[in-house]
């Protein structure tokens, strides 16, 4: 199993995509939100994902270098985005920026993109707007795999959705959760492994769970709460997809047969603390938060509960300490991605036992 340092992923990913034709600055954006995941233990969407899926999007012509985000509509506070052939992380990036932007003299800013390309973790994007001093709030439609409350067939997406807010002194508390009981990154990763599902996670059409990895193409996912998870994965589609005029849940995204809604559709917002009781003022209230979480009584065998994202904040010290592992299952996936495109295979592993 590979370990590589946080630099030496970095460049693996930023060289890989601009051998692909990516420019440098687009690969780079692209290792940033790569790395990130990986650092965070979010490694269904670390260079697993990034690599594979955005190679696969060059391949087929969805992401060109040097697309260029068309601004359709754009008011005070809003904006919508075309973002046909820009590379995911790239758009992300650019609209949560536009969306702090537009905060900072609004004290709010939203920002709809359509025709998007995969954009992998969501809470790399909220974390953006934490880093500026605001609440980051980011969600995304994909193609169905979920079946909604009381149904065994495909209508919703995993809906990923994504906040952050900036403490005093605390890491930003940061949550990051597919309204599936699992994501899609996650059932992947079980099937490579072989791993037996759990029973929640998909059922067939008569209502059965699905445990075995070699039938998990036969099932359907399902929404995590129940009827909570339904409602917000269905209110996830009419924010991104729906208020773009393209699709909604039942409707294909990434391979929609009409081009003009062709593609992800997101929902990038941020919060200027400072149009309402103060930057300084909420942030001693989250860290307050954070303070009432841990004196709160632990469950036998911890030491304190802990607040979204602490874990992987932790996890990112570690790694960046001792090295990011990846599994041979995931590394397999890397180096075929690399071989589909024929890559220089052996100047990108360079260095890499």
């Amino acid at each position: 199993m590979p370990l590589l340092s946080s630099h030496r992923m970095h460049r693996l990913v930023r060289e890989t995509l601009a051998a692909a034709g990516l420019s440098d600055a687009e690969a780079g954006v692209c290792a940033d939100a790569s790395v990130f995941a990986d650092l965070r233990g979010a490694t269904t969407h670390g260079i697993v994902y990034i690599v594979r899926r955005t190679l696969e999007s060059i391949r087929d012509g969805k992401t060109r270098s040097g697309s260029a985000i068309e601004v359709v509509r754009q008011g005070g506070a809003t904006a919508l985005l075309r973002t046909a052939g820009v590379v995911g992380p790239v758009m992300g990036k650019q609209a949560m920026a536009m969306a702090v932007a537009k905060a900072r003299a609004q004290g709010v800013g939203v920002v709809n993109t359509f025709n998007g390309n995969p954009i992998g973790l969501l809470g790399y994007y909220a974390n953006l707007a934490a880093e500026a001093g605001m609440v980051g709030l980011v969600m995304a439609n994909t193609s169905p795999s979920a079946a909604p409350y009381g149904g065994t067939s495909m209508v919703l997406g995993t809906n990923p959705f994504a906040y952050a807010a900036p403490a005093a002194d605390s890491r930003p508390i940061l949550f990051d959760i597919a309204t599936t009981v699992a994501s899609y990154g996650k059932l992947q990763r079980a099937k490579r492994r072989g791993d037996r599902l759990p029973e929640d996670w998909l059922i067939d059409k008569d209502g059965r769970p699905v445990t075995d990895p070699a039938r998990a193409d036969e099932g359907v996912m399902q929404t995590c709460g129940g009827h909570k998870g339904s409602g917000l994965a269905i209110l996830i589609h009419l924010l991104t997809g729906a208020l773009s005029g393209t699709t909604v849940g039942g409707e294909d995204t990434h391979n929609h047969p009409d081009p003009a809604q062709r593609g992800q559709g997101a929902l990038f917002m941020a919060l200027d603390p400072e149009f309402f009781a103060s930057g300084a003022v909420f942030e001693a209230l989250v860290e307050k938060q954070i303070g009432f979480i841990h004196g709160a009584d632990p469950l036998p065998g911890r030491t304190h509960p802990i607040y979204p994202g602490e874990r992987g904040w932790s996890e990112l010290d570690r790694r960046q300490a001792e090295g990011i592992p990846v599994p041979e299952e995931d590394w397999a996936v890397v180096l075929k991605a690399i071989r589909a495109s024929a890559l220089d295979e052996a100047r990108l592993l360079e260095g890499i036992a």
